[in-house]
């Protein structure tokens, strides 16, 4: 299987190294307009060039990882070499409907992945249009699983997701920060209170999935009467956490919809 990554930016890139790391996988070519901005890389699989059309008419599989403004061009340049292949998209708010407007033989699937991927632990949403088969999307899975974990899901949970996966780690990022504040604020130096707040929050998540806990039950687990964690608790539902995060996904979730509907528009 030769994959195409069109767009190699943070993503995109980290998508590719991935997925040239898979078994299956024969070669990786990854497309960006400046190749100077792509560092060189040392995995034999992957070729690197600039040429989206050429990649894409190589490839049995094509990722397209360009941002959403840039997606109405790129899927043009790239269509007439997209009949009867896999085109797995990872771009936010362009519905399949629109992606198989612009690529009318392909085999469409929409995805939204988060910035873990760089590490090789994304958490990838997807969902496949009506021409993807069974054989197609064990293909799709062996991409999305080289860069993380992944969920098939209906399209309507797309925006969604993207807000609450997608947009997540900036959430999250902003939580760390305030720990590592409040950290401060009490007399742990930044380089002790950062590592114990992000291995106390990678621990936390772990013990949930593993023991498919619920999140209620690990806090009662913890939180003992009259005592520090109770105290604790009590001044964040003062200042409304849990809400602040409610309303953060649900606008997030608008805002996707808003940028779907331009695309929707955008022809």
């Amino acid at each position: 299987m030769i994959v195409a990554v069109i767009g190699a930016g943070k993503i995109g890139e980290a998508v590719g190294n991935s997925v040239a790391r898979a078994a299956e996988v024969e070669q990786v070519i990854m497309t960006r307009r400046n190749l100077s901005a792509l560092p060189r890389t040392h995995l034999a699989k992957v070729t690197l060039t600039s040429d989206n059309r050429d990649a894409a008419r190589k490839a049995d599989v094509i990722v397209v990882a360009v941002k959403a403004g840039d997606a109405k061009n790129v899927l043009a340049e790239i269509s007439q070499f997209t009949s009867g292949k896999i085109v797995i998209s990872l771009m936010a708010a362009i519905t399949i409907q629109r992606l198989e407007r612009a690529l009318p033989m392909a085999k469409v699937v929409r995805s939204m992945p988060n910035i873990a991927a760089l590490i090789g632990e994304a958490m990838t949403a997807y969902s496949p249009g009506d021409r993807v088969t069974p054989a197609d999307a064990a293909k799709v899975e062996t991409v999305l699983g080289s860069f993380g974990d992944y969920i098939r899901v209906p399209e309507p949970l797309l925006n969604p997701i993207t807000a609450l996966s997608g947009s997540g780690p900036a959430y999250i990022a902003v939580v760390i920060e305030a720990m590592v504040s409040a950290g401060l604020k009490v007399g742990i130096p930044r380089d002790v209170a950062f590592k114990l707040v992000t291995k106390t929050l990678t621990g936390t998540a772990d013990l949930l999935s593993e023991k498919k806990m619920h999140p209620a039950e690990l806090r009662d687990a913890v939180t003992t009467p009259a005592g520090t964690t109770i105290a604790g608790i009590y001044e964040l539902e003062k200042g409304s956490l849990r809400t602040s995060i409610m309303n953060a996904v649900e606008a997030a979730t608008l805002a996707a919809e808003k940028v779907a509907k331009k695309f929707e528009g955008d022809d």
